[in-house]
């Protein structure tokens, strides 16, 4: 870094905004962080978009030390983060917190030419994180919740069965979200196939082609002709393929709100729906899947 006591703020934002400067003057842009990663990561280095009362963000703890701490210091850090409501913060946050510092100073040594801090893996300093049960739909429920697409009569139907089905396939949020019409062949000889965003919130990465389950293809037959696109962010043949009314493709916040709705019209479904995730339900066995298998 070109001066001996650069503003720690000014990089982050930077870093999350995806453009900085190197040491020789030449602007990159870097990663495109997606909305999530940038709060979390704002959140805990430097206390943007916190609570009034809340000072627990890693700028504030480590003050005049930012560029000159120890690896005791993120340890003892990451020991004392609550949650925003004061309760003591779980073993998978502590070492999410941890990932947030290391990765910003990674940033600094590979990206701005900063020292190498040498900084420990996460696991020696925030401490093993014990494996979390997954929680997941019974066969039942995925099937009830198939049905409740199916019958689904609120705004945009065709869209929301289409969701919904994705969801059921195993695709993830984030893959639902970045699947854009380029990535679907609809007229090859062998079947209709897509090239699935991978699994990293990086819409530019794609897997080999892989059959599409037969229901989701019914699921884009019905809602292709009404697929609401707009110039200048999709047409009829480019752009992400779930929209929004105004043309955009859905975003985080509405995926899960839509299949929420769909699962509250369901009678088995009306106690999950209100706290039901879009990953729960693409961990769930597919009803779309052969007898005995469940999705990847």
């Amino acid at each position: 870094m070109t001066s001996p006591h650069p503003d720690p703020r000014a990089i982050l934002h930077g870093w999350l905004a995806g453009t900085y400067t190197r040491p020789d003057g030449r602007e990159v842009r870097g990663r495109a962080w997606d909305d999530d990663t940038r709060y979390r990561y704002g959140l805990l280095l430097a206390g943007i978009d916190a609570p009034t009362s809340w000072r627990q963000d890693w700028f504030t703890y480590i003050g005049d030390l930012v560029w000159h701490f120890t690896p005791t210091h993120i340890q003892d850090w990451a020991a004392r983060l609550t949650n925003l409501d004061g309760t003591p913060l779980a073993a998978a946050s502590r070492g999410r917190a941890v990932s947030a510092v290391r990765s910003f100073y990674a940033h600094c040594t590979d990206d701005l030419g900063a020292a190498d801090w040498d900084i420990p893996p996460r696991r020696a300093l925030a401490g093993p994180t014990p494996a979390a049960d997954r929680e997941v739909l019974t066969a039942h429920q995925t099937d009830a919740l198939r049905t409740a697409a199916d019958r689904y009569r609120g705004p945009h139907p065709e869209r929301a069965r289409l969701a919904v089905y994705l969801t059921l396939a195993g695709l993830r949020p984030g893959q639902s979200i970045a699947l854009h019409l380029q990535h679907i062949q609809r007229h090859n000889q062998a079947g209709p196939t897509w090239r699935l965003p991978a699994k990293n919130n990086s819409a530019s990465a794609v897997a080999a082609p892989a059959p599409i389950p037969r229901p989701v293809v019914w699921a884009l037959d019905e809602y292709l002709p009404v697929r609401p696109h707009k110039a200048p962010h999709s047409t009829e043949t480019t752009g992400p393929l779930l929209l929004s009314r105004t043309g955009r493709g859905l975003d985080r916040v509405t995926l899960p709100r839509l299949l929420r709705e769909v699962a509250a019209t369901h009678p088995d479904l009306a106690d999950n729906a209100p706290t039901l995730l879009a990953d729960t339900i693409a961990h769930s066995p597919s009803p779309f899947a052969p007898t005995g298998e469940e999705t990847p």
